[in-house]
């Protein structure tokens, strides 16, 4: 591995607040002056085709990243790009077994919102 890649997941690592590239470029930064945003970008990249990290996309926002730690599902808000983790539903997942009749395997939730923050600011 390399000693960007593993600085870019370090960082993933000491945070629970699913940084951009640009906030995780800054961050490296400060370990590792000589990085460039492509290089960072590049990583990134890596990392979710390679399963290490997960990329959670709101259209019209940056893209942000997270180092699952445990199993959880995603909620985003549209509108600022908030992340909040929440836990699975195991109930959910039985159920969906049993509909399907199938076995599921793997599973990746993400549900958009509009943040009670950015409810408050509109009204």
């Amino acid at each position: 591995m390399t000693k960007q890649r593993k600085l870019i997941l370090d960082i993933l690592g000491a945070t629970y607040l699913h940084p951009t590239a640009q906030t995780i470029y800054e961050e490296a930064r400060r370990v590792m002056p000589n990085i460039s945003l492509g290089t960072v970008y590049r990583n990134l990249s890596l990392l979710v085709d390679e399963g290490d990290i997960v990329r959670l996309s709101t259209p019209g926002l940056p893209d942000r990243f997270d180092l699952p730690r445990s199993l959880h599902w995603h909620v985003i808000c549209d509108n600022c790009g908030t992340v909040k983790d929440v836990p699975v539903d195991n109930e959910l997942i039985r159920r969906i077994n049993s509909d399907s009749g199938e076995e599921i395997t793997s599973y990746l939730l993400t549900a958009h919102c509009i943040c009670k923050n950015c409810r408050a600011e509109n009204d």
